[in-house]
């Protein structure tokens, strides 16, 4: 039997072209600006050593005046509104440009965008800097970003992709809200505003993972049945998703316990329809199903703390552990 030489990713249907690198037309602009991702993907990179080695550094020396707002705010927001929305604001570009066949932002505008996050990152040291302005600049990224990829799949009618798009819309209203908080507009907004992004950022990996996860198996491990799916677990999943974070970010009720539990069994039953025994053979699929994995536990743990006393912050680690799983993997499945 003749051995396949073909990439076992390469096969892709019309969701997964967002995965295909097509390059802009040449223009008078380096290559490095013409996706999205490799400015935004470079930059995700480099900050999320830099913001967890700064973290380290508040933590263990218990400094926590090294910047104009609480460091525990200031560690949250980064993780959530810097590196995490780089890496998604990258992918979306990419993906946007190849769902419509629309080109997306590069070159001059591509570095804008990159030079409103750049600039955002230091303003917090800068002393005396007035916070109403670094609310304005900050915030600036995430709006461009939200024109930038919807308006490709607004001019093409796309609005089947309009729900991923919309998230990035949806975490510029969750920034609003943090920077109101902050400024003692809103009592709640900074609680509200991280915790809201936290979600959505979850919302939209699992939204990705039910596609991209099981599509890499399949392939990867080269199966020769389709592996299983259930569109109960998929509908369910998602009404609790939902249920859930309302409860964490705005109403605290002992339910949210039970919603935890049921989130906890259906997205373990999910990875065991997805296991397969050759995906450990391969860094791409085990590191994505570890990711998932972690976020399964995280509702494990959020439904143990119920029981035992488990840190709320270890529930939320757990989830942050596997969104930075499944960010480095799409990151190098996207670049490479």
């Amino acid at each position: 039997m003749a051995l396949s030489t073909q990439n076992p990713y390469s096969r892709t249907r019309n969701y997964f072209s967002m995965l295909d690198i097509n390059e802009a037309q040449r223009e008078n602009h380096i290559a490095f600006l013409n996706l999205g991702f490799r400015p935004l993907f470079f930059s995700a990179s480099l900050s999320s050593v830099l913001l967890m080695l700064g973290w380290f550094l508040i933590y263990q020396f218990g400094d926590q005046a090294i910047t104009q707002i609480p460091a525990q705010y200031w560690h949250a927001h980064e993780m959530i509104f810097a590196y995490t929305m780089a890496v998604v604001v990258g992918f979306l570009l990419t993906a946007v440009k190849n769902w419509t066949g629309v080109q997306t932002i590069h070159g001059r505008l591509l570095l804008m965008l990159l030079m409103v996050w750049l600039i955002a990152r230091f303003l917090p040291f800068v002393d005396g800097f007035p916070l109403i302005l670094q609310a304005i600049i900050d915030t600036a990224f995430l709006l461009f970003s939200a024109v930038a990829v919807a308006y490709p799949v607004v001019k093409v009618r796309m609005w089947k992709n309009f729900g991923v798009v919309s998230k990035v819309m949806l975490m510029a209203i969750a920034h609003i809200v943090y920077y109101l908080g902050l400024l003692g507009i809103l009592e709640h907004g900074v609680q509200w505003g991280l915790y809201g992004a936290f979600y959505l950022i979850l919302a939209l990996i699992f939204v990705m993972a039910r596609r991209v996860v099981p599509f890499f198996i399949e392939r990867g491990v080269d199966s020769e049945q389709p592996l299983k799916n259930s569109i109960l677990i998929d509908a369910a999943s998602m009404i609790l998703f939902l249920a859930y974070a309302v409860f964490e970010v705005f109403w605290q009720t002992n339910m949210v316990y039970m919603v935890s539990f049921l989130l906890f069994v259906l997205h373990s039953i999910r990875l065991y329809f997805w296991h397969h025994s050759g995906i450990w053979k391969t860094t791409l699929l085990w590191s994505l199903y570890l990711a998932y994995l972690f976020l399964a536990i995280g509702f494990g743990l959020k439904t143990g703390s119920y029981f035992v006393t488990i840190s709320p912050y270890l529930v939320i680690h757990c989830f942050a552990l596997g969104i930075g799983m499944f960010s480095i993997a799409m990151m190098s499945r996207v670049t490479l």
